[in-house]
């Protein structure tokens, strides 16, 4: 399989120059678009790396939990895969925001339990919030996933540091204004992973690679920071 680089899509992301920073403040949705593409492509070899692991660390839980017959280990082992599946997600945000920063991606960043408490706790309070929400007729729900939803960014750049109910209520600053748009941009990335599912369910090894790397520069411009800019 070529691991060229696909032409990228319009518009180029700001800035220029090596590993030099650009600031994406003024963001639009082409400019965040843009940058996780070219910067996935920029890092496709330890982003496919990782990716492949988590897949397959997700694939042999889900195996086990199928062979079990016994309801109370099956629970058990679902239970623990998706405490699993929480610690990854959150080195997952942790190499996002790193490769913002200019730092290569590392499968061992991915295992860093640093925080590990913190998210598990909000990701619990998000998700109760989630339900509740998209229960009241829908709109609510979105509504409060694009308020909440950079929880795990901050919990990922800040670590222990953050409170559980500090990093909901620091998603909800960052967003103040620009809920509309982050919507607009899920819908869009969420098409982009459908796409990547159609083409034989390889494609969306990449594509969330992709969607992370954008999250990462819009958590980053929300927040008013520099981006490197990947050559």
């Amino acid at each position: 399989m070529s691991m060229e680089q696909p032409p990228p899509p319009p518009p180029p992301p700001p800035g220029s120059g090596g590993y030099g920073a650009t600031s994406p403040a003024n963001f639009a949705m082409g400019d965040a678009l843009s940058y996780g593409w070219n910067t996935y492509w920029k890092n496709i070899g330890p982003m496919l790396v990782i990716a492949v692991v988590v897949v397959l660390i997700q694939v042999a839980f889900g195996a086990v939990a199928s062979a079990i017959d016994s309801t109370v280990p099956r629970v058990l082992v679902q239970i623990v895969g998706n405490l699993v599946g929480l610690l990854i997600t959150l080195g997952w945000l942790r190499v996002a925001l790193g490769i913002t920063d200019g730092v290569k991606p590392d499968l061992a960043d991915v295992f860093k339990a640093e925080g590990y408490g913190i998210f598990l706790l909000a990701s619990i309070l998000f998700y109760l919030g989630t339900l509740i929400g998209l229960f009241l007729l829908i709109v609510p729900g979105i509504i409060f996933i694009a308020t909440f939803g950079f929880y795990g960014f901050v919990v990922a750049e800040r670590g222990d540091g953050v409170g559980v109910f500090e990093s909901l209520q620091r998603s909800a600053e960052l967003t103040r204004g620009h809920r509309w748009t982050l919507f607009g941009m899920a819908i869009v990335l969420f098409l982009v992973n459908i796409v990547g599912l159609i083409a034989c369910f390889v494609g969306v090894i990449f594509t969330l690679g992709i969607t992370l790397i954008t999250w990462a520069y819009l958590y980053r411009a929300l927040n008013g920071q520099s981006v490197t800019a990947w050559q």
